[in-house]
């Protein structure tokens, strides 16, 4: 209960002094839209390549960079 008290502090002294300002309706912002987030490969035996295109597509109206992509 305690935690949860102080991240709630923290989050508004943060909005507070203005280091977490939402996104105006006006401003430009990147919409990533993936169709399909995850994909099963199923079974795959050790050295066989397996390949899927994930399809990412931009649906803001500013540049969308992807800096980070990971296996889960």
């Amino acid at each position: 209960m305690r935690k949860r008290f102080y991240l709630m502090m923290l989050i508004v002294s943060l909005a507070a002094i203005g280091f977490l300002t939402p996104v105006q309706a006006d401003e430009a912002a990147p919409v990533a839209v993936i169709e399909n987030d995850s994909f099963d490969f199923g079974s795959v035996y050790a050295g066989i390549d397996v390949i899927h295109d994930f399809i990412i597509q931009n649906k803001g109206d500013a540049d969308l960079e992807i800096k980070d992509v990971k296996a889960g």
